[in-house]
């Protein structure tokens, strides 16, 4: 933090997997202090990042509908990790976790992956946290699964 400050960063953002392997292990006591640490090198605690990164079982547009409402559960732990460190944004990159599976259409990805987001919403609002997609570049877009090329 102090390098960051020292460079001219205002911000921070967190990537919860630098965090810990759990966020749930994440203690109130660890986020207050972090949430200090930040504040004593004058940066901000923007919010999150890379929120599915480096986590199993978690998918947007998976057909299972547990996957998807396990996924919109850890959004909802996130969203309260997000506001207990005085961020306000959680930026939803992740594109392993957005691609669609093979048979997948692009309707019904975007179908289940609002359905994730519907779940989480309440709880968003309740700690004043919004949800951002990172919009990904023309290879990896929103949803989209890369297709292999062909040879010869």
């Amino acid at each position: 933090m102090q390098h960051a400050r020292s460079v001219g960063y205002q911000g921070w953002e967190i990537a919860p997997f630098t965090l810990g392997d759990s966020i749930a292990d994440f203690s109130q006591p660890q986020r207050k202090q972090y949430a200090q640490m930040a504040a004593d090198e004058g940066l901000e605690i923007v919010g999150l990042h890379w929120l599915l990164a480096r986590t199993t079982g978690f998918h947007l547009t998976h057909d299972d509908p547990s996957v998807r409402a396990t996924t919109a559960d850890y959004l909802g732990q996130l969203a309260t990790l997000c506001h207990d460190l005085g961020g306000k944004v959680m930026v939803l990159g992740s594109p392993q976790q957005r691609n669609l599976a093979k048979g997948v259409s692009m309707a019904q990805g975007m179908d289940r992956a609002a359905e994730v987001l519907k779940a989480v919403s309440s709880q968003l609002a309740d700690h004043d946290v919004s949800i951002a997609l990172e919009p990904l570049g023309q290879k990896k877009r929103i949803f989209y699964a890369p297709q292999r090329r062909r040879r010869g």
